[in-house]
């Protein structure tokens, strides 16, 4: 189980990362087939996004206070 954490500068709303966990299990796999995209809307300080193959990613806005705390049952 991996804990993968995004962290989106100030004003951003829209990312597309690749996800750790799909590209150690796929080593040999072109990056743009190991992507999750997702929005966070700019009120937002923390939101989850999950790759096409399940793997949930945290997304943390850089340089923001955060009301709640940023975790998961999962982890």
């Amino acid at each position: 189980m991996y804990e993968q954490t995004v962290v989106l500068l100030e004003r951003a709303t829209a990312f597309t990362v690749v996800c750790q966990a799909c590209s150690e299990l796929e080593q040999a796999a072109e990056y743009a087939g190991l992507t999750a995209q997702g929005t966070l809307r700019l009120e937002s300080d923390v939101g989850w996004t999950t790759c096409p193959r399940g793997h949930r990613i945290r997304i943390l806005r850089a340089g923001s206070a955060r009301a709640a705390e940023a975790t998961s049952p999962l982890w």
